[in-house]
């Protein structure tokens, strides 16, 4: 004989008039009792007692396709009951919490620590009632098959197949503690188009699930996270039903309590202590969107207790898929160690050859859709187009996806022109008469706007900083550097970015000094470029521009003298930013120590904090060399060409922006200020000549005003074979200048006329005018520019200026300096 209990009037939550048969039910914290009424069962929560295992003979009227009761139905299974039920069948009678009705064809089996259970025909009178109370309770339209999210984002048939495949395995072979996989990705990869897939796909190891979809368009409230889970498990399993019922009915303040304490309540103990929906099926749970949860604090709370319940409870039926953006609270939460133990990642990569591939697919497919529906010519899209497409989407699904549903806009219906418009966007061209809301990039802007706004006010000022690097040169560098450059501590640079790590890939603190921070996708720089889209900046060019420029002149101030570090393995060679190089730095005079760092290192890292100090100084030297390259105001001045004059060992000759100097040093309005502060200095000729064997160009410039004499001979002869720039107009001020090569170089041959030319005037210097003043830029390298002006002694009014670049030791220059001392041919090298 087994344990059995009666059940009186006294006891609480009941009132029970007599008890036909209690059966204990074991593995719940409480204890639950299945109690049998005549023709009703009811759960009765009793103290937890283990019962032995056993083979239980149930009464005919308990087993399917049975109606009718037994005369003496205690003695069917051998129990003298405590009393006889007296209730007709189909009477309704009201018990505790539930109210149970015309209950019949019952089936109950298994031991006694394990009963199952089924019910046919079973109505409920106050569950109808009851479900749609719950139901209130909920997040509205946040299940896989809500009409609110109809229809809802699904993966384009044959694409993210080994994504989807991974889950689907982890969800069958998923065992002991690891029972949680986190899916992570960047805004717009399409995390909820697979967890959708996922989520529909039919597994028959799977016997219930549930889901939600988080969405901060009104489905996002954590708080009702684990009674919309408890309401899609009630609507699908009886027995959890009226378990939740009982317990919400004893307890009803359960509704309005934390979610630990819901989560105990209506997972833990009816799922997992009981088994109340399937002992040998397992439990789906899906929860998308985890980061869109209104409270970040309720987002981990969520973690936390579902790592936990996986790893208290090893045996627990529950699989449970979450997906989330890479907010830092969550990503730190997935770091913890004793975490690691109970989950297994799946990152989905935005422009990875898979989602590239994925991408090229779904392109194509509703290209050609369009193309069908709109009865366009055969070969529409044009090959390059599409092709331009899927780079452009660089495996980025909400990108594609938006441009999809513009091409494919019916109340516009016109395909062509709307894709014509789409590729104007991906060249950054502005749409004239193009308001925002109908923009091609609208849905992906909102997306981004959405992001932007979660972020502070009182850290925005730090955010923008570093978009604003992310524009120019200065966001090439690695993290570490770049928050150093903009003079931000690791504290403030992370707090100013937690906020967009859905959209920019951020290196770890360990990581910083090796890894470049960057956007998952340019379409988010696009953005934020653009003003008549986000409204970020009106500027964003001239923003950027301003910022560099700041932090460029910072680092000269703190280091006027250059930079020297005490490491021999130091690289002080600099290459832009398409690696290609420019030239070598010189050590010293200065040590560069007082350069500030805002985030210095610890000892022992592979990275030190001079090496920080060193790349910031080249960042620095950089900005300025490509500035002079751009003419660029703030970088055409006499302290910068002073930089670019004396902090080099060597220069690259085919990268080194040596004309762009010229022209800055010898024909800009500041020329005279730069031969007063000694920039340019002025020696006399005493003896040059143009070598033979020079391969390389010379500059040459001719100026000449309109003259009252006729009949001045053309300076372009007809043996000027090279191209010339600026202006010749008959009747017009001449001013024009070309380039000329020595010695014949591919399809360029020298020009005998205008060399000639200066030929002819440097053997008269040598013979008439040896004290004929030059202009010559110095450098701290061998290389320097001479300057060789005359005026035609033909015409007396036409000027020519002829430019050189050429190597001069240091002996020599300073003999050079020396106006007693003249330089001969053989000491004299030219690289033009």
């Amino acid at each position: 004989m087994f344990p059995w209990h009666g059940y009186s009037q006294e006891s609480p939550g009941f009132k029970l008039s007599h008890v036909d048969l209690l059966i204990n039910l074991g593995g719940c914290s409480d204890g639950w009792r299945l109690g049998v009424f005549g023709h009703v069962v009811q759960f009765l929560p009793i103290h937890r007692v283990p019962m032995p295992k056993f083979s239980l003979n149930l009464p005919g009227f308990m087993r399917f396709g049975r109606s009718k009761a037994p005369a003496d139905s205690s003695n069917a299974i051998g129990v003298s009951p405590t009393s006889r039920s007296t209730s007709p069948i189909g009477t309704s009678k009201q018990v505790g919490a539930l109210s149970v009705a015309q209950s019949r064809d019952v089936s109950v089996e298994g031991d006694m620590n394990h009963v199952h259970y089924s019910y046919a025909n079973t109505v409920i009178n106050s569950s109808n009632k009851f479900m749609a109370e719950l139901l209130e309770k909920t997040i509205p339209g946040a299940g896989f098959d809500s009409s609110a999210r109809d229809p809802p984002p699904r993966c384009h048939p044959g694409t993210r197949l080994a994504i989807l495949a991974r889950c689907l395995e982890f969800i069958v072979n998923a065992a002991g503690k690891k029972k949680v996989r986190w899916v992570v990705g960047a805004a717009g990869v399409g995390k909820s188009a697979i967890m959708q897939n996922v989520t529909e796909s039919p597994l028959p190891s799977v016997s219930k699930r549930a889901s939600i979809f988080f969405s901060i368009n009104g489905r996002n409230d954590g708080i009702k996270s684990i009674i919309t889970l408890a309401y899609q498990l009630a609507a699908k399993c009886e027995p959890y039903r009226q378990f939740i019922e009982h317990e919400i009915t004893r307890e009803p303040s359960l509704l309005q309590s934390s979610v630990s304490v819901q989560f105990e309540k209506f997972i833990t103990e009816p799922i997992i202590h009981c088994s109340l929906l399937d002992p040998v099926g397992r439990v789906l749970i899906i929860i998308d969107g985890l980061d869109e949860c209104d409270k970040s604090h309720t987002q981990r709370e969520l973690l936390r207790l579902i790592c936990d319940s996986c790893s208290t409870h090893p045996f627990s039926p529950i699989v449970w898929i979450i997906a989330s953006r890479p907010e830092p609270h969550i990503t730190s939460f997935f770091a913890q160690r004793h975490v690691k133990a109970v989950f297994e990642k799946e990152k989905i990569l935005v422009d990875s050859n898979d989602a590239r591939n994925d991408v090229e697919k779904f392109l194509r497919s509703e290209l050609a859709r369009i193309q069908t529906e709109f009865t366009l010519n055969s070969r529409w899209p044009p090959e390059q187009d599409l092709w331009k497409l899927v780079n452009a989407s660089s495996g980025l699904f909400v990108f594609a996806d938006t441009v999809i549903k513009y091409i494919d806009d019916p109340v516009y219906g016109n395909p062509t022109s709307q894709l014509n418009d789409v590729l104007k966007a991906i060249d950054a061209h502005p749409l004239r008469n193009v308001t925002q809301e109908k923009h091609p990039m609208a849905r992906l802007d909102a997306l981004y706007a959405q992001i932007l706004s979660k972020v502070p006010a009182e850290i925005m000022v730090n955010t923008r900083k570093i978009l604003l690097a992310l524009i120019r040169r200065s966001g090439k560098v690695n993290f570490l550097v770049l928050c150093n450059w903009l003079g931000m501590t690791s504290d403030d640079a992370y707090a100013a970015l937690r906020h967009l790590l859905s959209v920019l890939d951020v290196p770890g603190r360990d990581e910083a000094h090796k890894t470049v921070i960057r956007c998952f996708h340019k379409s988010f720089i696009d953005y934020i470029s653009d003003p008549t889209r986000s409204g970020f900046s009106s500027n964003i060019e001239h923003e950027a521009y301003q910022l560099e420029v700041d932090c460029t002149f910072r680092i000269f101030k703190e280091a006027p003298d250059g930079i020297s570090l005490n490491a021999s393995d130091y690289n002080y060679t600099i290459h832009d930013f398409n690696m290609s190089e420019i030239g070598e730095l010189a050590r010293g005079p200065g040590t560069g120590a007082d350069i500030s760092l805002t985030w210095p290192l610890d000892e022992g890292n592979d990275w030190t904090d001079n090496r920080t100090k060193l790349v910031m100084y080249k960042l620095a030297i950089l900005n300025v060399v490509e500035g002079i390259r751009d003419g660029k105001t703030a970088f055409c001045t006499e302290a910068c060409i002073r930089l670019v004059t004396s902090r080099w060992r060597r220069y690259n000759s085919s990268h080194f922006p040596f004309w762009e100097l010229q022209r800055l040093a010898f024909e800009s309005s500041q020329r005279h200020e730069f031969m007063k502060h000694g920039i340019l200095k002025q020696i006399p000729f005493k003896g040059f000549r143009l070598p033979s064997g020079n391969d390389r160009a010379i500059k040459m410039q001719f100026r000449r005003p309109v003259v009252s004499r006729p009949h001045l001979p053309d300076p372009w002869t007809p043996k000027c074979k090279h191209e010339r720039a600026g202006k010749w107009k008959k009747g017009m001020d001449e001013d024009w200048t070309t380039e000329l090569v020595t010695v014949a170089r591919g399809s360029s041959s020298p020009c005998t006329s205008c060399i000639g030319r200066l030929q002819k005037q440097l053997a008269d210097w040598e013979k008439r005018s040896p004290d004929h003043l030059l202009t010559i830029l110095f450098t701290s390298t061998k290389t320097c520019f001479i300057e060789f002006q005359f005026i035609d002694p033909g015409d007396g009014v036409s000027e020519w200026t002829y430019w050189f670049l050429c190597h001069i030791s240091e002996k020599d220059r300073r003999q050079l300096e020396s106006p007693t001392i003249s330089v001969t041919r053989s000491s004299l090298r030219f690289v033009f």
